[in-house]
């Protein structure tokens, strides 16, 4: 025996949902018609969500699932049609992932910028090597139990090493870099960067936007004018020019690596980066100290450890090492090595400003000029970016909204439940 049967799920003094069936004794109901009447379709929702309901298509042989997917992505979609009229800056700042990614960025890059003014500051006291080695040693002890716990996963261990493999080579050339370079030009030369993941991206066949390669020559030009406001060339800035190429090739595989790779094994990757970078600068640490024939005694040794900088050590181990390496990893899921590059283009300007307030150290009219340039660039690319994206998430969303729509107008769906499909509604 078969009726037809029709109902309504009341919350408030608005219908959320019609719903017309045909109605089988087996406890199966044949869906002809929904017709949403309200934005408040939270039961609806909340009961297709925990799975009480079966929905499956008869008509194309989809599973069920993505219809449960569909229906309740929609159903909450309507119920939040209020928020969707938000002003469009609330809307961009806080219902965009990739301007939260983009901001996370500029975070990073103020505190690694902070990061060359006190390394500079630091060799003058002590070993670069023997800092390096403490340094990331640090770094490494919060990641430990991470890397216990995914010691089986050899996806997650075998980035982590490549990854680390390319920052090391980076880490160590900027500190070599640093003996004899200014803070302020290591700071500009790091911007090298820029150039170098652009251009390898097109090789690889990555199509670059225009407002990138505008943004890459305003920079450029930066560079250069800050170059030219300063001390003369030294060997120091070419390790700071390797030192860039490393972390452009590491930018690039960071983010192939982080859209590869689970959310929950994210830590697990920072700690076996940040292991392979402790364990090659315990090897440069060990091989210089035997180089330079060091005899150690407990004497020599309590006197390193009293005069040794733990709080630069801690600060560069935890914030400019592991919360930078992390906030890289998170946000590359959704900004691009290239747009990801320009917003580190702002390191050497927030570096110049704090080798000039830390250091004193002091550039002329050309180097103001240049890192204006460098600004101007990194906002262009930035605030066009994050436009772009929220379009790009506008755009899919709709087209997901039509496809959804066709798919119930044009097939019918089966829905089945051990209770009465009505009453569960209801709840």
């Amino acid at each position: 025996m078969t009726f037809l049967s029709s109902g309504k799920i009341l919350t408030d003094s608005a219908a959320v949902a019609t719903i017309h069936c045909f109605f089988h004794p087996c406890g199966y109901q044949k869906i002809t018609h929904i017709t949403i009447s309200s934005s408040k379709t939270v039961n609806f929702a909340s009961a297709i969500s925990r799975k009480k309901l079966t929905v499956r298509s008869s008509k194309n042989g989809k599973n069920g699932e993505s219809y449960t997917k569909g229906l309740v992505q929609t159903l909450k979609q309507k119920s939040c049609s209020k928020e969707r009229k938000l002003p469009s800056l609330r809307k961009l700042l806080f219902g965009s992932k990739k301007l939260r990614s983009i901001i996370l960025l500029n975070a990073v890059t103020v505190i690694s910028a902070s990061n060359i003014a006190v390394i500079k500051e630091v060799e003058a006291l002590t070993d670069p090597a023997y800092f390096s080695a403490v340094r990331f040693a640090v770094s490494t002890i919060p990641f430990l139990p991470f890397i216990i716990r995914a010691r089986n996963d050899c996806q997650t261990r075998n980035s982590g090493l490549e990854l680390g493999l390319w920052v090391s080579l980076a880490y160590l050339s900027e500190a070599l870099g640093l003996v004899t370079a200014d803070a302020g030009r290591a700071s500009f030369i790091s911007l090298f960067t820029v150039i170098v993941i652009p251009l390898l991206e097109s090789i690889l066949g990555e199509i670059i936007p225009a407002r990138t390669w505008f943004g890459i020559l305003m920079s450029v030009l930066g560079i250069f004018m800050l170059e030219s406001s300063g001390s003369p060339p030294n060997i120091g800035d070419l390790f700071n020019f390797l030192s860039a190429i490393f972390f452009g090739i590491h930018t690039l595989r960071t983010e192939h690596i982080s859209r590869t790779t689970r959310k929950e094994n994210f830590l697990a990757l920072l700690g076996y980066e940040v292991g392979v970078i402790s364990a090659l600068s315990t090897i440069w640490c060990l091989t210089g100290a035997h180089f330079d024939e060091i005899s150690w005694t407990w004497a020599l040794l309590s006197d390193w450890l009293y005069a040794f900088p733990w709080i630069p050590a801690l600060y560069t181990g935890v914030f400019s090492t592991g919360l930078c390496l992390w906030g890289e990893v998170v946000a590359m899921q959704e900004v691009s090595a290239t747009e990801t590059a320009v917003i580190y283009g702002l390191e050497p300007l927030w570096g110049a400003g704090f080798a000039w307030f830390l250091l004193g150290e002091r550039w002329g009219i050309a180097g103001w000029i240049g890192a204006a340039l460098i600004l101007g660039g990194s906002i262009t690319v930035q605030m066009f970016g994050a436009l772009a994206g929220e379009m790009k998430d506008d755009s899919k969303r709709e087209k997901d909204d039509e496809k959804l729509r066709k798919a119930l107008s044009t097939s019918p769906l089966v829905v089945s439940s051990r209770d009465n499909v009505m009453d569960v509604l209801k709840k």
